[in-house]
């Protein structure tokens, strides 16, 4: 990155605050005033990178290849999703400066904290969760991947439920059944027993437990296959966190705690 951009990165678990907004690289979410703004995954991209210049240029060529690593994109495609990256802004646009010809360049004060210095995800998660003080939802994750399962546990832990993860459905099905989840996550391809098969004898048990799947290599016929059996979503990997976390809240949010 032009000048001493990238020795000046944030940490993953920094949170980046210039004017109203916070932003959380690691979680890839926006808050304006402490309160969460949808934006799309290539303009949070966007953001991060101008915002880890500190005010530096950051040529088309280097946006590119952090946005779309090993993709060939027109300068067309780069132009919406800066108009995007504008528009979420609101009126604080302005911090986005075009240099024609070269690329663009934040013009506001950045501040790098860590997460406990400010008001971020486990805060604005705790006033959702005031129902389940004695007990807080109990989120089973069932993936075969190591590092899925590792990277969600930490998630979900650190806004106040709690978690239990499987490599299979099999190694799920032996545990000591101390609790009742509230809801699952599952991924679509795994050994021995599929999620999506999974999910079929949940219906013919009569089990309604609220499933989520999550998938590297899906199609739509499998995701249409999901969503008419009752999946509350249908989420491709790599998952943003503000997804799965609104996700898991609409099943457990409006639940009774069973178990």
């Amino acid at each position: 990155m032009t000048g001493n951009a990238a020795s000046q990165g944030a940490q993953p678990l920094d949170v980046l605050k210039f004017r109203r907004f916070d932003v959380l690289p690691g979680e890839r979410m926006l808050l304006r005033d402490g309160r969460q703004v949808e934006i799309g995954s290539r303009a949070f991209d966007l953001l991060v990178i101008l915002l880890k210049s500190r005010g530096a240029l950051v040529t088309k060529q280097e946006i590119v290849s952090h946005v779309w690593p090993s993709t060939v994109v027109g300068e067309s495609n780069l132009r919406f999703q800066m108009g995007s990256l504008r528009k979420v802004l609101g009126e604080d646009r302005n911090v986005i400066k075009t240099i024609p010809g070269r690329g663009y360049q934040l013009v506001a004060e950045v501040a790098q904290l860590r997460p406990a210095a400010t008001p971020a995800q486990p805060a604005r998660m705790a006033g959702r969760l005031d129902g389940y003080r004695d007990s807080p939802p109990l989120v089973v994750v069932i993936d075969d991947d190591d590092a899925t399962r590792e990277a969600l546990l930490g998630l979900l832990r650190s806004v106040g439920w709690r978690v239990e993860t499987f490599a299979s459905v099999q190694a799920f099905l032996g545990r000591s059944p101390v609790s009742t989840p509230q809801c699952l996550v599952l991924d679509v391809w795994m050994p021995g027993r599929s999620g999506l098969d999974f999910q079929a004898d949940l219906c013919h048990a009569g089990l309604g437990l609220p499933v989520i799947f999550i998938s590297g290599n899906a199609d739509v016929p499998m995701s249409v296959r999901a969503m008419k059996a009752g999946a509350v979503e249908f989420l491709t990997k790599p998952v943003r966190h503000e997804e799965l976390l609104g996700a898991i809240q609409r099943s457990v949010g409006s639940g009774s705690q069973t178990g």
